[in-house]
């Protein structure tokens, strides 16, 4: 996002955008994915959600003192860029992770309708954001006096299948899904987080949605499962979970797409606006090719026209073929 100092918070000209680093160049070609940017969170109440993050250890971006935002009148242009009628006001917050490679940015909009969406954690459009914490008992009870709801069968951490950590997970105070892992190596401690995992989407075929991010963004792609392994934590019990992973070459970051099978599903898109609505951050070399590549497939162009101009680059929301919803941004 260009002009990160939040100082205003809110900086309505830079709204969503994720520039060039300084000292950073401009790409050889190549594939058209460069890196993931951000995990991006629709919400109602942007204080609700500051105070839930904040209680567990994440702070606001460049260390600005306090959440002092105010809802401000979006212009015509960015209007187009997510798609909201006039008398759109917006303000966001981007969260830094302690640890992680990437930040949160949280987004509200007000003076239109917006409907929330809250899907089970095994329904298509539903995400995982998974925090490393350096306790996970203290952590869990954080997040349950800051609004969170346990789904983890039980109620309390459990051991991950495929390791030593232990694992529990809550809902926000928007439902999004939030694991809260204590690595093996962690020490006990206040309950704060120590990393994270860059989120993860549930799609209804995690190999077609690997295979779409492969063929015509450069990811590479690796499938796992199906297996029933995720149950306890998820508060999924008789599902099979499929997961594809996705990673950027030349960078660190994977993402996640996540199937379940065996369980009842149902499908949500909600709009960018819409509480609940997760998207990602995708900086790539050629914002035309990637839009067309995802309307080929099925997509779609949130976008009024594709994309506009923000400062030195342009940017577009897309619906990729899952129906996820991607910020593509181009340098």
């Amino acid at each position: 996002m260009l002009g990160l100092n939040m100082r205003p918070l809110f900086v309505s000209a830079c709204l969503f955008f994720a520039a060039l680093a300084p000292g950073q160049t401009a790409q050889p070609a190549g594939p058209n994915a460069v890196k993931l940017t951000k995990y991006i969170l629709g919400v109602a109440d942007l204080d609700k959600s500051y105070a839930f993050y904040h209680a567990l250890g994440l702070d606001l971006q460049n260390n600005a003192p306090a959440l002092t935002a105010k809802p401000n009148a979006l212009n015509d242009a960015l209007r187009g860029l997510v798609d909201v009628p006039p008398g759109t006001k917006f303000r966001n917050m981007m969260l830094k992770i302690p640890g992680a490679e990437f930040p949160i940015e949280v987004t509200e909009f007000t003076g239109m309708d917006v409907h929330a969406a809250k899907p089970r954690i095994q329904d298509p459009g539903a995400s995982l954001l998974v925090l490393n914490v350096d306790d996970v008992n203290a952590a869990l009870a954080i997040a349950k006096k800051a609004g969170g709801e346990v789904i983890t069968t039980g109620g309390s951490p459990v051991k991950r299948a495929r390791g030593a950590d232990r694992v529990v997970t809550v809902k926000d105070p928007d439902g999004y899904y939030v694991e809260l892992a204590q690595p093996t190596a962690a020490a006990s401690g206040s309950g704060k987080v120590i990393g994270a995992t860059f989120g993860s989407m549930v799609v209804q075929n995690a190999e077609k949605a690997a295979a779409f991010y492969r063929d015509h963004f450069g990811f590479a792609a690796k499938t796992n499962g199906p297996t029933p392994n995720f149950n306890a934590n998820l508060g999924t019990p008789g599902a099979q979970v499929v997961t594809a992973e996705m990673t950027v070459p030349g960078t660190t970051l994977s993402w996640r797409f996540i199937e379940f099978q065996g369980v009842d599903r149902k499908p949500y898109t909600p709009r960018i606006p819409d509480p609940g609505a997760p998207a990602i951050g995708l900086q790539v070399r050629d914002i035309d090719a990637a839009i067309a590549a995802v309307k080929a497939a099925g997509g779609s162009s949130v976008t009024q026209g594709g994309n506009v101009k923000l400062g030195n680059g342009k940017v577009g929301f897309v619906r990729d073929p899952n129906g996820l919803l991607v910020e593509l941004a181009q340098n």
